[in-house]
């Protein structure tokens, strides 16, 4: 075996029951090489990547190290044998700070506990790793945005001496800016003779970043080539392969805004706290509207407020003209505005359910139930339509919502949502961490609702995406409305400058 093979997978194989999600995987990363792993939803990457972190020791086949056969049986094991991994769904401690969670198992000073040098060592960690946190190391981990704790992980699987680095979406939840940041990271740590694993659904920066690149189609690795070799499309083709040509077709068509259409939910002035302050807003019948911004502009704060799940502190809610207040996140329901949340894990599912009942769950009052009682037989009878309607796969009603994969059970936080039937639909992040047939199955989706006549607000931090799926835009920057009209009034070139920094003024 060649010296400079970091890693080597020979024939891996892994069961779930009948089902074969590894398939005979060959696999190789040399030292200072760059791997991209690509694949569509289900395609046995996250399972890859789980063996990898010793999470499945019954595997079968050889992986070795450094040409020594490698002992994974368990997380420890696995970093004893130099493999870090930066898992898809984070792993932090949410009660604890920033600086804890970075040198959890780490900490100085040995059995006496010392905040200071806790946080000193934490300072200089994030320093030599160089990706800006962009919070106070002190802050506490439950309260940090899904971006926040992406670049958290980051910096923490980089604190020890690795050998081999897995990335499973390492970009999901960063701006561009600190996307490339994260780039130049890589590829000082692959200068250093580390091998990394970079998986991603987004298949541009993988061809930015990735020497190698190897895809993956029902638990099997398909095809290994120099990343240059490959073109986008062709990624995508070898990803979905019979699929792909029907992927094009479901593409969003072009659209456009129509001032004659009703306003069904409209934000007068609404504040809520420093980052969200004196934003109007309306959402009109039959159009998606973009929200654009930076992480910490206010976007998701907007979500929550017009959704129920934070009380604006001043300003007022009309909705089909008329007041209301929406105290809970059920009631906004109950009225017909329902929120799908940024962090589907924590937010929007119910893992150890399922799912029957997660898909089911916001339909339980508006739909199925009458006088407190929701029958068995209807609740199998939705939740079998919306999973064949939303192709999730597996198929099996009765299975946890933990088992599924990331894009699956985005499927499923859509699916329960649209069992409600909303007449508004908020939707923060709808395509992160998914892979590109299943974008463009979420895309038709959305556009599905509002040409049925329901008000789609997205926020996305793909600008591209907005582009595909936007009638108008309304831009945030530090809490405030920085610009909002139609989308063909702004050029891409326009909305990044007005995103960054914007002034406080209204286009059309």
């Amino acid at each position: 075996m060649p010296s400079d093979i970091r890693l080597q997978l020979s024939g891996v194989t892994k069961r779930f029951g009948p089902v074969m999600v590894l398939d005979h995987v060959d696999f190789q990363v040399r030292a200072g090489q760059v791997h991209g792993l690509i694949g569509q939803n289900g395609a046995g990457k996250s399972t890859l990547v789980k063996t990898l972190a010793g999470l499945y020791p019954d595997h079968g086949g050889l992986i070795t190290v450094d040409g020594k056969r490698a002992t994974l049986g368990s997380p420890r094991q696995s970093r004893a044998e130099g493999i870090a991994v930066i898992h898809q769904e984070f792993s932090l401690v949410s009660e604890m700070t920033i600086a804890d969670n970075l040198l959890l198992g780490h900490e100085p000073g040995g059995w006496r506990y010392s905040r200071r040098a806790v946080h000193n060592r934490a300072q200089a960690l994030v320093k030599q790793v160089g990706i800006e946190i962009g919070e106070s190391l002190d802050a506490s981990v439950g309260t940090l945005s899904p971006a926040i704790r992406q670049r958290i992980e980051i910096v923490k699987a980089l604190a020890d001496d690795v050998k081999i680095l897995v990335m499973d979406e390492p970009t999901a939840r960063l701006s561009e800016a600190e996307r490339q940041s994260l780039f130049h990271v890589v590829r000082d740590l692959a200068d250093r003779g580390v091998g990394l694993v970079f998986i991603s659904h987004f298949l541009e920066e993988v061809r930015e970043v990735t020497d190698w690149l190897t895809v993956m189609r029902n638990g099997k690795a398909i095809a290994s080539e120099p990343t240059k070799s490959l073109s986008v499309v062709r990624m995508a083709e070898l990803m979905l392969g019979e699929k792909f040509k029907q992927t094009l077709d479901e593409e969003v068509a072009s659209h456009h805004a129509d001032d004659q259409q009703p306003v069904v939910l409209e934000a007068d002035s609404v504040s809520c706290g420093p980052r969200l302050r004196d934003v109007t807003i309306s959402l009109r019948a039959g159009e998606i509207m973009g929200v654009a911004g930076l992480v910490g502009s206010g976007r998701t704060r907007l979500c929550r407020v017009l959704s129920g799940a934070e009380k604006p502190t001043s300003g007022r809610l009309r909705l089909r003209g008329n007041q209301v207040t929406f105290t809970t996140p059920r009631k906004a329901i109950a009225h017909g505005v329902a929120l799908i949340p940024e962090d589907r894990k924590h937010q929007g599912l119910s893992l150890s359910a399922p799912l029957t009942w997660n898909l089911c769950l916001m339909a339980m009052h508006r739909r199925l139930g009458r006088w407190g009682v929701v029958p068995r037989s209807a609740v199998r009878r939705l939740s079998t339509r919306l999973v064949e309607d939303l192709e999730i796969s597996p198929g099996n009603i009765d299975a946890n919502a933990a088992t599924l994969s990331g894009g699956n059970q985005q499927k499923v936080v859509l699916g329960k949502t649209f069992a409600a039937n909303p007449d508004v639909l908020i939707i923060d992040q709808p395509t992160a961490g998914v892979d590109i047939g299943t974008k463009a199955q979420i895309h038709r989706l959305l556009r599905e609702r509002a040409d049925a006549g329901a008000a789609v607000l997205v926020v996305s931090d793909d600008l591209e995406e907005l582009y595909a799926l936007g009638d108008r835009f309304h831009v945030l920057r530090q809490g405030r409305t920085v610009w909002q009209g139609t989308s063909a009034d702004v050029t891409h070139e326009q909305l990044v400058q007005l995103i960054s920094s914007g002034s406080s003024q209204e286009g059309a």
